[in-house]
């Protein structure tokens, strides 16, 4: 069993805006539950605290992807954005007649 490296999840997530579409390392995890909780909270980017903020904000603009390896489990996630962002929103607003 290696010794967990901590994540810098706030690099992880500006290499992923960086590089939309694009899968990033996260890194490798000992235990299924751990990989499975990271990648849950890349997904939803919810947080323990109410004054913690989310590398991954906003929800649903990130996916995470497990793998199992010899040592556990690799995670790496992507940027997707969101359905809402500014340019389905200007798309839409000229459909409607820029309203």
């Amino acid at each position: 069993m290696r010794a967990h490296t901590r994540i810098d999840h706030f690099a992880v997530a500006a290499a992923c805006r960086a590089n939309p579409g694009e899968w990033q390392p996260v890194g490798e995890y000992n235990s299924p539950q751990s990989a499975y909780g990271v990648a849950a909270y890349i997904s939803t980017a919810d947080t323990k605290k109410d004054r913690q903020r989310s590398a991954y904000e906003p929800a649903g603009s990130f996916e995470a992807r497990r793998t199992l390896t010899e040592f556990g489990v690799w995670l790496e996630a992507r940027y997707v954005g969101l359905s809402s962002d500014a340019a389905w929103a200007d798309a839409v607003a000229e459909l409607l007649g820029g309203a």
